[in-house]
């Protein structure tokens, strides 16, 4: 008798539990695999716009419209080229402010920040979408080919601030550079304070050779050109003249002869310190060097907007009062 109870009590749970269990699974309790893909989504990513203040290891400090903006470099970084001071650049930044990739910017596109929309993953490209491509297809389809190929050597000529160890602290027209001094390095000569040199750089900013620059040779950073990309010049047949040109016409106006070239500079003075101004130019700090031969139109205190026409080796040939319109910059006169 009790077993038959027991049985009829149980039979009775039966529709009970299976119509708990049909509004449990109705509710959306459960996530399906497919749920669950959905569920997750790309992470938000930024465009930035900014300017470089310094490149500091794995790290780009920018200036962005909004402050100071510190952009870590990873091995995954597509980065175009190498950027320095003062260029503007346009960088896709996760959360965390990891760059994903890094280009220079345009110069119609202004200095800000755009938060991205999230995207869904792009499938991946199939062999007809995208066929392998040969070495020689690549060399003709990609701007960024040989840059990947040859590390790119700088030239900077520049005047040394300070000799600290194995490194020089230089001073170029795009602001302070530290340049290291390895046991690969090749030294000219031995070099102190305001010595003028021309150093061969790596992208790390490694000394390759350093030798004093000339008398001619202007302040400024380019890039060396490898002989590999050198274009071959055909060769011009000689032609027929009715008389050889004679030697006095050749050598008549020697090359080195003409005058070294001059820069004009606008600038704010920031300090005068001995015979030496400390400016502030529309690139940095610029310091330029009073020298018996300058002419100075009058004194001049902090504050004060110049005019001053100075040789490469940033020695001044004149310095006068700016007038209320001109603008800071730099120019040749």
């Amino acid at each position: 008798m009790n077993m038959v109870t027991h049985l009829r009590f149980s039979t009775r749970l039966v529709p009970i539990f299976i119509f708990l269990l049909i509004i449990f699974i109705g509710s959306g309790s459960f996530l399906t695999p497919e749920d669950t893909v959905h569920a997750v989504s790309s992470p938000t990513t930024r465009t930035v716009i900014a300017e470089v203040l310094e490149v500091e290891g794995d790290f780009h400090i920018v200036r962005g419209e909004r402050g100071e903006i510190r952009i870590e470099v990873t091995p995954n970084t597509q980065v175009s080229e190498e950027f320095i001071y003062g260029d503007r650049i346009k960088a896709l930044l996760l959360p965390n402010d990891v760059a994903l990739s890094i280009t220079r910017a345009a110069p119609e596109e202004l200095i800000g920040m755009i938060d991205n929309e999230p995207s869904d993953p792009a499938p991946p490209p199939t062999s007809e979408d995208n066929p392998q491509a040969s070495e020689e297809n690549l060399k003709i389809t990609s701007p960024l080919y040989k840059a990947y190929q040859v590390p790119k050597i700088r030239v900077v000529i520049a005047n040394i601030l300070m000799v600290d160890d194995s490194f020089y602290i230089i001073r170029s027209e795009q602001g302070e550079i530290q340049i290291e001094i390895t046991p690969e390095t090749t030294l000219s000569e031995d070099f102190k304070f305001d010595d003028r040199i021309k150093a061969r750089i790596t992208p790390a900013n490694k000394a390759l050779t350093v030798t004093r620059a000339g008398k001619n040779e202007p302040t400024g950073i380019v890039e060396e050109v490898s002989s590999e990309f050198k274009a071959p010049i055909p060769a011009v047949p000689p032609t027929q003249t009715s008389a050889p040109i004679p030697a006095e016409t050749e050598s008549s106006q020697p090359l080195v002869s003409e005058a070294p070239a001059t820069r004009l500079i606008i600038a704010d003075v920031l300090m005068v310190e001995g015979d030496f101004y400390i400016l502030r130019g529309e690139r940095g700090e610029i310091q330029i060097e009073v020298t018996p031969e300058t002419t100075v139109s009058e004194s001049f205190d902090y504050g004060d907007r110049i005019k001053a026409e100075v040789l490469p080796n940033d020695k001044a040939l004149t310095i006068e009062r700016a007038g209320p319109n001109d603008p800071v910059g730099m120019a040749t006169p």
